[in-house]
């Protein structure tokens, strides 16, 4: 039995990571601004500072003659910090809990039905933060995880809830600006708001090089692993013909040569009174010494004329960087025929193909055995399944080519049953081996 693993890239963890430290960073940039102008010239107008305001008012008492009210503007201004912190905060640990390099391992329940809920959560954070930057970063989140469809419409709603934000933070500040101030400040603050287009661009942008990135580098080890079986076909071809070309030609006139030694060997005995000529008895000898090692020759070139499968998945899994996959073979595999190892490897070529484009997944496993009737292949992902489309020309082409064998596929959901991997996709196939050899 062989295992193989391939190591999980790097890139999956490091863009999580860089993503992280930005938001970080832009929340200490958003809290600098307030802090360092204290409690009397802080600027409380979003979401957050108007609940702050409510908040002490309720336990302040309002200014007076004799109260300058410096009590409720400093309760005002540490509540806003707190709320403004707490929020952000909240929103990046939102933000790593879908971003994190283990999402798409998680169970069922975190990634399908928390994903509108946590969605929904990381808006509201950002709308009551009124925050340009947050916005920004839920955006680019949009584009790098979402459908292009759901994504989009997820981007309309943002902006209509940061427009009509923006509208009630002026309607409330009306006092300090005329009619023909806040129609102008709120065209200003919206097309800021485009900077969020050109983000979510960007970030789709990036996805997709990343993606086609995955695809080139599945290609590529598919076009390894195929070389690779290539050869050991083209070379066991060569092998067998070597093989019949010194049985049918060399073969042949060593045994036509032994036969006439012999006769030689006999007649010069009847002629010198039963004793052979030693240069005839060397020359059988030698002559059937040489027949034994073309024999020899031609039986080793016909035993290794095997197909080296394990070493061409081998590479095919080596060369995919994500999803990471586990690579378990039957030591019986190289001992099918040419014609079996062709469609085993172009069974599991489609099954990871599909896994790197479709899936989102973030492990892959391949466990084949072999048994006396023939091959027992089980490929189960963590993604996000089939979701119930229908099976394309791929799952159809395999079908075909296993019928074409006697074997039989099975597609269905992965339950759990393959260790580390829960809920994704599952497919099962068998092999005969001596459907292929006919």
């Amino acid at each position: 039995m062989t295992h193989i693993s391939n190591s999980p890239p790097r890139a999956s963890s490091r863009y999580p990571a860089a993503a992280l430290v930005a938001s970080v960073t832009l929340a200490l940039l958003e809290l600098a601004p307030p802090w360092a102008a204290g409690p009397g010239r802080a600027e409380l107008h979003n979401a957050v500072g108007q609940l702050a305001r409510y908040l002490a008012s309720l336990f302040t008492p309002a200014p007076s003659l004799v109260r300058a009210g410096s009590d409720r503007a400093r309760m005002a201004y540490e509540l806003f910090l707190c709320g403004e912190a707490l929020l952000m905060a909240a929103f990046i640990c939102l933000l790593w809990w879908r971003i994190r390099p283990a999402i798409r391992a998680a169970t069922w329940l975190d990634t399908r039905l928390l994903s509108i809920p946590l969605l929904t959560v990381q808006l509201l954070i950002g709308v009551a933060l009124d925050s340009l930057a947050f916005h920004l970063i839920f955006a680019m989140q949009l584009a790098a995880l979402l459908p292009l469809r759901r994504a989009l419409a997820w981007l309309a709603l943002q902006l209509l809830l940061g427009i009509a934000m923006d509208a009630w933070v002026l309607a409330r500040a009306g006092i300090y600006l005329s009619d023909n101030g806040i129609g102008t400040t709120l065209a200003i603050l919206t097309s800021e708001r485009c900077v969020l287009l050109l983000g979510f661009a960007l970030a789709y942008m990036v996805l997709q090089e990343q993606q086609g990135r995955m695809r080139l580098a599945a290609s590529n080890a598919q076009l390894r692993a195929t070389q690779s079986l290539l050869g050991d076909t083209v070379r066991a071809s060569e092998r067998m013909r070597i093989a019949r070309d010194l049985n049918d030609a060399v073969g042949h006139h060593l045994t036509a040569l032994n036969l006439h030694l012999d006769l030689a060997l006999r007649q010069s005995a009847s002629q010198l009174a039963g004793q052979p000529a030693t240069a005839l008895a060397t020359a059988r000898e030698l002559s059937l010494s040489l027949l034994a090692e073309v024999r020899g020759v031609v039986s080793t070139e016909r035993q290794e004329s095997g197909i080296k499968v394990r070493q061409a998945l081998q590479l095919l899994c080596a060369g995919i960087p994500s999803p990471a996959i586990e690579l378990a073979m039957d030591s019986r595999v190289d001992e099918c025929p040419p014609a079996a190892a062709h469609t085993l490897l172009c069974c599991v070529q489609e099954a990871v193909t599909n896994t790197v484009r479709h899936a989102r997944a973030t492990l892959l496993t391949i466990d084949i055995q072999a048994d006396s009737h023939g091959l027992l292949a089980r490929i189960a992902d963590n993604g996000q399944g089939s979701g119930g489309a229908p099976e394309g020309n791929g799952l159809a082409g395999m079908r075909e080519r296993l019928s074409e064998h006697g074997g039989m596929l099975c597609t269905g959901r992965s339950d759990g049953n393959a260790g580390a991997v829960r809920h994704g996709y599952c497919l099962e196939f068998s092999l005969p081996l001596a459907g292929a050899r006919a």
